[in-house]
């Protein structure tokens, strides 16, 4: 679907939790595509078109569950799929505890994680207690408590997924928080494996026994779905968008956009649902 306007931000207003079925979630504009301003837990109840998530296409399929880290871009079929659906503010996703929980919001793969059968019930226990909590009394510790317990389900759950697998690493975990702080700048992977302390044939040869991908692609892959959400929302020029990500000029940028997705940034803003 094309659009001549910016793509519009979902956001929380005042509150820093929701919980609720996906059909009763109002947060403005109900276009199919929106970028989000929180983190998100959908868990879809039935099987439905494809939805996107920055841009690329995912199956929705009965209890499988994404994660959306904030500022993701979101398109849900036109007939929204039954879900429920878990939102949370910067704030409340900073204030958990545990790393391993932070960390399997992966802002570059967004690989579905099954329920399992016999985990189905459970963790519609774990639901039901976190949208009544929020839906009463609304006590943020509680809310704390339930959601990581939730996550934590998902964690373990996410063991099948092998890129998920590897934020299990230290050494990869502590690679992932530099290439998300440092990528516009940082492009060679001496940076990061200095920073870790290994060389980068080591660095890059644990990468590709863990993901199957060198810290180069890793590297691209932040770029380009900067790039994408950048001229998704239509307020820069191109050229400001590539100086912004690292590149020495425009041109750079439009071949690295076409070489990774086939069409030219310009062709993308036309093209964009």
């Amino acid at each position: 679907m094309k659009t001549s306007t910016e793509i519009p931000v979902h956001r929380l207003a005042d509150s820093v939790f929701h919980a609720s079925y996906g059909s009763d979630i109002n947060l403005g504009d109900h276009s199919a595509t929106h970028r989000v301003d929180f983190f998100a837990i959908i868990w879809f109840g039935s099987d439905s078109d494809p939805h996107y998530i920055d841009f690329k296409p995912y199956p929705v399929k009965k209890n499988t569950v994404y994660l959306l880290a904030r500022n993701q871009v979101h398109s849900i079929p036109q007939s929204r799929p039954d879900a429920r659906v878990i939102i949370f503010s910067k704030d409340f996703f900073d204030s958990i505890e545990e790393d391993d929980l932070r960390f399997i919001f992966v802002p570059f793969n967004n690989e579905g994680i099954t329920i399992t059968p016999e985990m189905e019930k459970p963790m519609t226990y774990l639901f039901d207690l976190i949208k009544l909590e929020n839906s009463t009394n609304n006590n943020l510790h509680l809310l704390h408590i339930y959601t990581s317990a939730f996550l934590l389900q998902l964690h373990r759950l996410s063991h099948n997924s092998k890129t998920l697998t590897a934020y299990h690493d230290e050494r990869l975990r502590k690679l992932f928080q530099l290439i998300g702080t440092h990528y516009k700048t940082q492009k060679l992977v001496d940076f990061y494996a200095d920073k870790i302390g290994l060389t980068s044939k080591r660095l890059n040869q644990i990468m590709k026994e863990k993901i199957g991908l060198s810290i180069s692609q890793i590297i691209y892959n932040y770029t380009l779905i900067e790039a994408k959400r950048e001229i998704s929302h239509r307020t820069k020029s191109m050229k400001e968008i590539a100086i912004e990500l690292g590149f020495k000029d425009q041109s750079y940028f439009s071949r690295f956009f076409k070489k990774q997705t086939g069409i030219t940034p310009e062709h993308f803003r036309k093209e964009i649902f």
